[in-house]
């Protein structure tokens, strides 16, 4: 029969852990978001997945008809990588015919992710509607990763959009060479949807939330930068986190919620409006009246608490002599576009009039940006005519008799189509007119 032996040492060890943990309070849960994170009382946090969505790259699989890849962003940091939304209007617009929107979601800089539920459906929604290619970064989060991780993640990323432009430019003009300077971008593969569809003379930054502030600050280093042959044609800051000071709190954004993104992505005691944060901050070194910045829609929501931070940024853009326009959902809170609930009327259609000023935003800036350079162009050749013809037709005028052997018909005939002349000449939009005086 065998005895049993007591160990005397595993039962030590368990009493020093019973009193250890009695000693010990358990933390308690302050705030629980269902999908997106649990905030202990002692800091710590859990993410929590948000029903994460795979990437289909077939159209007819896709639930919502729009195929996605994920991508490696090649000379980004080790975990950086974007999904791509290819809506199924790029079949039938053609090759090199879509423009392409580098996006970046929300979340306080600390969760989220391209594959969240919430992120992948908004991104294939605007793709379809905008007829665009929709580029969704995963950037590194905090607090592992404080800022400015996430504003070098997304530099990097549009570098990486710079060298996708460059290398299907050289495809075209002769496929065996490349033409860029730098050896690793070089070895780069074109990517397939993006050399067949994208059209990268228009190229937008879009960003939610935190995201919004990272567009910001992306235009910002990007200013001094050439992205040839890449053109920015405008920035998308939808309810943009530039807190001045700590917000009241909403249904969306709680105290310990705001308290927990502020400490997890700033350095350790850095105060609400920390220039890293808030580019309005007097210590801010970023002047913007000596940026070159896009045309930008900036987006603002009645209830949400961020809300003068957005209306301070609009206003400084636009003092500072920027191109910009502002948009503000009455009713609605914080990003509540991300939330999309068919059931509620109200909130569809303050989805879809939000959705729709993107879609107009982009459509204009793309267009219109194009067709007023053609103007310009165009304007100024026919300016160069009328001044040579105004020329001829003033020594003709001031020599009568030569006029009429070179030029049948009265004088009054030949001065009112001089006159006709001048007025059209004037009347150019955008061309460097010289003033006209018939007695020089």
């Amino acid at each position: 029969m065998a005895v049993p032996i007591v160990c005397k040492q595993h039962d030590n060890h368990s009493q020093q852990e019973q009193q250890k943990s009695a000693m010990v309070p358990e933390k308690e849960v302050v705030e629980y978001r269902p999908g997106l994170l649990i905030l202990y009382s002692d800091g710590s946090f859990e993410r929590l997945s948000d029903l994460d969505v795979p990437a289909c790259a077939d159209f007819e699989n896709s639930p919502n008809g729009v195929a996605t890849r994920d991508v490696i962003i090649d000379g980004a940091q080790p975990g950086v990588w974007a999904r791509i939304f290819l809506p199924r209007a790029a079949l039938s617009l053609g090759r090199k015919s879509l423009p392409v929107v580098l996006h970046f979601h929300g979340g306080g800089f600390c969760i989220g992710s391209p594959s969240s539920a919430h992120i992948h459906r908004t991104c294939s929604r605007m793709a379809n509607k905008s007829s665009c290619i929709w580029i969704s970064l995963h950037y590194h989060l905090a607090p592992e990763h404080p800022l400015p991780a996430a504003y070098d993640d997304a530099f990097s990323a549009l570098l990486w959009l710079r060298t996708q432009a460059s290398l299907v430019l050289a495809q075209e003009r002769e496929p065996t060479v490349h033409r860029l300077n730098d050896d690793a971008a070089s070895k780069m593969k074109a990517d397939p949807w993006l050399s067949e569809y994208a059209d990268f003379s228009s190229c937008f930054l879009s960003g939610d939330s935190a995201g919004g502030t990272i567009v910001h600050f992306l235009a910002a280093r990007a200013s001094g930068e050439n992205l040839r042959p890449l053109q920015m044609k405008g920035m998308l800051l939808m309810h943009p986190a530039f807190p001045q000071e700590a917000p009241r709190s909403s249904m969306e954004l709680s105290n310990v919620k705001v308290g927990f993104f502020h400490r997890s992505a700033l350095p350790p005691g850095a105060p609400f409006g920390h220039p890293l944060m808030n580019p309005l901050h007097p210590e801010s070194p970023i002047d913007l009246s000596q940026l070159t910045l896009p045309p930008a829609l900036v987006a603002g929501a009645s209830n949400d608490p961020l809300l003068p931070g957005d209306v301070a940024y609009f206003q400084a853009l636009r003092r500072a002599g920027h191109e910009a326009q502002f948009f503000e959902s009455q009713g609605m809170g914080h990003c509540f576009h991300t939330r999309y609930d068919e059931s509620s009327p109200a909130f569809a259609g303050s989805i879809n009039a939000l959705e729709g000023a993107m879609v107009s935003f982009i459509q204009r800036n793309r267009i219109v940006r194009s067709d007023a350079r053609r103007r310009v162009s165009a304007d100024a050749r026919r300016s160069a005519e009328l001044r040579t013809q105004l020329v001829i037709k003033e020594r003709v005028l001031r020599n009568p008799i030569q006029m009429q052997s070179r030029c049948p018909g009265s004088v009054e005939t030949a001065t009112k189509a001089i006159h006709t002349d001048l007025h059209f000449f004037f009347s150019i939009k955008g061309s460097s007119a010289l003033a006209y005086s018939p007695g020089l």
